[in-house]
C-alpha cells in the first residue's frame, strides 16, 4: 500500500500549488470482457477461462485545463467458465479470480468542441487480487497485493456545465499473482496473470 500513499501525497501536493482547477467525482459501471488468463502450475499445467463479469469504479480528481489527475478505486468481478488442470476440466466452483484496484490516473482531454471530448489516459497503482476455486483437482484460496497499471481511451459528452457523460475502454494488468493449489496428493504453487479489458460508461460531476 506504500505505492498508493506516495501517489496520493504527490497528487495532493501538486493540487495545492496550482490555480484555476476544478474538482470532480465520477462513477462508472461496465463489463469486464471475456478473457483467457495465462497460468502456471508447479509439476503440471493450468488454464483459466474467465467469463463476462461486472466492473465498477469511483474516482475523485482535479482538472488543470486539458489535464485531469485522479485517484480511483475499482472492482472487477471474478466470474469464470472453466478451470482446467493438466488438460482436464475439474468442475470448479467459487468466486473465481477478482481484482480490486487502487489507481492514480492522469488523463488528457482533446477539446474537439464544447460538447464532445475524446480523451486518453494511463494509471499506476496496486491491486488486491483474490482467487477462490474448489473442484476435483483441489482448492485455490488466497489473495495477493500486486503492482498494477492501466491504459484508458474514451469519449465524453457535456450534458450541463457541471455534469458529463462518458464511456471508455480500459486495459488493466497486474503482476503475476501467486497462490497455492491444495490437493489430496500434495500442494503445488500456482500463478495467474490478471489482465484484460473493461468497457464502461458513467457520470462525472465537477464542483
Amino acid at each position: 500500500m506504500k505505492t498508493v500513499a506516495l501517489a496520493t501525497t504527490a497528487f495532493l501536493l501538486f493540487s495545492s500549488g496550482a490555480v484555476a482547477q476544478d474538482n470532480y467525482i465520477s462513477g462508472q459501471f461496465g463489463l469486464r470482457a471475456v478473457e483467457d488468463t495465462d497460468g502456471s502450475l508447479q509439476n503440471g499445467s493450468i488454464d483459466l477461462e474467465l467469463a463476462n463479469a461486472a466492473y465498477f469504479s469511483g474516482a475523485y480528481g482535479r482538472r488543470f485545463d486539458r489535464i485531469r489527475i485522479e485517484g480511483e478505486i475499482s472492482r472487477r468481478g471474478g466470474d469464470f467458465n472453466a478451470l482446467t488442470i493438466n488438460g482436464a476440466d475439474v468442475g470448479a466452483t467459487g468466486n473465481g479470480l477478482a481484482a480490486t484496484g487502487f489507481m492514480a490516473n492522469i488523463l488528457y482531454d482533446f477539446r474537439a468542441d464544447h460538447k464532445w471530448t475524446p480523451y486518453i489516459g494511463a494509471g499506476l497503482g496496486v491491486a488486491r487480487v483474490t482467487a477462490d476455486f474448489a473442484g476435483a483437482g483441489g482448492t485455490i484460496d488466497g489473495e495477493a497485493t500486486l503492482l498494477a497499471f492501466q491504459f484508458i481511451g474514451g469519449l465524453s459528452y457535456d450534458i450541463s456545465p457541471s455534469a458529463t457523460l462518458f464511456a471508455d475502454l480500459r486495459y488493466f494488468r497486474t503482476q503475476d499473482s501467486e497462490f497455492t493449489l491444495t490437493a489430496p496428493l500434495g500442494n503445488s504453487a500456482v500463478a495467474f496473470q490478471y489482465d484484460g479489458y473493461t468497457l464502461g460508461a458513467g457520470l462525472r460531476f465537477e464542483f
